[in-house]
């Protein structure tokens, strides 16, 4: 299938691993012009030297927690390639922690990071968006904003609320011909996961093979996704393809979730 990504220009951010590295690569094949944002810079100069003349790909660091680096961020876009046409939000979860755990400077932290991060990255570069009419928003949130996980009380919180912000930005993004969809990931192959798994299992006491054996069960599928699995998602609502989805949260999560919405 043809998905009408040639010399389109995609942002990505947490670019350097796991889901973001994963979705580079996919739109990277697709014929994207990329600026790659992630926070470490060796991580970014190994996902450039590995894609090296495949196509055009930038590569930026930036802290989203942190307004300035963020600020950075947008002028290097703007002065690099002038506008991008697909803006791909992946950010990093904050630490674990139980609702009566978290203090307040995490609570603020973790809307810096997850909620902030977005909306201001969204209110530079979409204008251009709507100018030339045309635009993808993706976010990556977490299985977390349809059913809360135990332990990640910032992460249910907040990305539940870039969720609603989101979808509020879809219904006025829409006569402009940009989509806005959010992706929420279940258990995919990644270093966040794997770090979670050794906090889940040094508090159960149960080795790590014993605790993967029953989270397992836990997924009609039976096994843990791939970064390439979900960065495929990722890819199809980016393209001109996809140009009638728009307010959605997929789940890309093996069947996990039991809901039937």
């Amino acid at each position: 299938m043809e998905l009408g990504l040639a010399d389109k220009r995609a942002l990505i951010t947490g670019a350097s691993k796991g889901i973001g590295r994963a979705i580079v690569e996919a739109l990277n094949s697709e014929g994207c012009e990329i600026i790659a944002s992630a926070r470490d810079e060796a991580n970014l100069k190994s996902l450039s030297e590995i894609l090296r003349g495949k196509s055009k790909l930038l590569t930026r660091a930036c802290d989203l927690s942190n307004k300035s680096s963020r600020d950075q961020l947008i002028e290097y876009v703007q002065q690099e390639v002038g506008h991008v046409d697909i803006i791909v939000h992946n950010v990093g979860g904050p630490k674990p922690s139980d609702v009566m755990s978290t203090s307040a400077t995490d609570w603020h932290l973790g809307f810096e990071q997850l909620f902030d991060s977005v909306a201001h990255l969204n209110e530079a570069l979409v204008p251009a968006m709507k100018e030339k009419r045309f635009g993808r928003i993706i976010c990556v949130t977490s299985l977390s904003v349809m059913e809360p996980i135990a332990g990640l009380a910032v992460s249910n919180a907040i990305r539940s609320a870039v969720t609603a912000m989101l979808k509020s930005l879809a219904d006025e993004l829409a006569p402009y011909a940009i989509t806005v969809n959010c992706v929420a990931p279940g258990a995919i192959a990644t270093d966040r996961l794997n770090d979670l798994m050794t906090a889940r299992t040094a508090k159960s006491g149960q080795s790590k093979d014993e605790y993967m054996k029953e989270y397992l069960k836990a997924i009609p599928m039976g096994r843990l996704g791939e970064p390439h699995e979900f960065a495929s998602v990722v890819a199809f609502l980016a393209s001109t393809r996809a140009s009638y989805v728009t307010g959605s949260t997929i789940a890309i999560d093996g069947g996990k979730r039991r809901s039937t919405y």
